[in-house]
């Protein structure tokens, strides 16, 4: 479509009205021209100004990383998530004054929020079990390490439990295991396991001059107490240092993958 105007004979300037405009009118008129200006500024303004809208949740079974090789679902770092997370709101609280809120998660200090730190701690956390699994495995105490396999077995266990309790037999512990508590009944008692599985192979030994060394620089920790008495109480501690320490080298040398994807999207809260 287009538009036409009918243009009349101009007036010669000599024979045009002069007009004389009040100069505050001139002033009221490039005012109101400015701040009609920032108003279609600040209504329209940059998109990249506005808050990103959250990425959608991925599914719990999509893989958050691969460590040493075993794949990680999003089901099992929700595990750690929620049990760091009292951790890290104490940590932002007592570090930096910050208060819970709709921002928490989100807010920058010393350039990382709480929900990076959270999703730090869960990594480190979930690098540390798998390694340790991975050693029951080979230690032949655990015949399969992936979540999977585990979340079979604690399926089985809690129908076992529910058919005890219907035929009127005595069972231990809870009616029902919730998944966090079989979890962590499983990986408390694996743990034991391995560590004797160690002792007796020999690959964490106890003579005795390390047993006294480790008593001496420990001594606080055994009041009123020889070397003698607490013997067993030592041995079980060094055990379980050395133990520490071999877990944690096993972690800290594992190949970790993140899948950023994913692992960034899982929600934090």
């Amino acid at each position: 479509m287009s538009t036409s105007t009918r243009h009349q004979p101009r007036t010669p300037a000599t024979n045009r009205p002069r007009v004389v405009v009040p100069l505050w009118t001139t002033a009221v008129t490039a005012v109101v021209a400015a701040v009609a200006i920032a108003v279609v500024a600040l209504l329209s303004g940059p998109r990249h100004s506005r808050p990103p809208a959250a990425a959608p949740a991925p599914p719990v079974t999509a893989v958050a990383a691969t460590i040493d090789g075993q794949e990680i679902p999003v089901r099992e770092l929700a595990l750690y998530l929620a049990q760091e997370r009292s951790a890290t709101f104490t940590h932002f609280r007592q570090e930096f004054g910050a208060e819970d809120g709709p921002g928490f998660w989100t807010t920058e200090h010393d350039g990382r929020t709480p929900a990076a730190y959270l999703r730090e701690r869960a990594l480190a956390d979930v690098t540390r079990v798998t390694v340790e699994l991975h050693l029951a495995h080979r230690e032949g105490l655990l015949a399969d390490s992936g979540y999977d396999a585990f979340l079979a077995n604690w399926q089985a266990e809690n129908a076992r439990r529910r058919t005890a309790v219907a035929a009127h037999q005595v069972i231990y512990g809870p009616v029902q295991y919730t998944e966090s508590n079989y979890f962590t009944y499983v990986l408390n008692n694996l743990a034991a396991a391995l560590r004797d599985r160690l002792t007796a192979t020999r690959a964490i030994t106890t003579p005795d001059s390390a047993l006294r060394s480790w008593f001496t620089t420990h001594r606080a920790d055994f009041p009123h107490q020889s070397f003698t008495t607490a013997h067993e109480q030592v041995r079980q501690a060094y055990v379980l240092a050395r133990y520490q320490a071999l877990i944690d080298h096993l972690a800290e040398s594992a190949h970790v993958r993140v899948h950023h994807k994913v692992f960034d999207a899982v929600p934090t809260t």
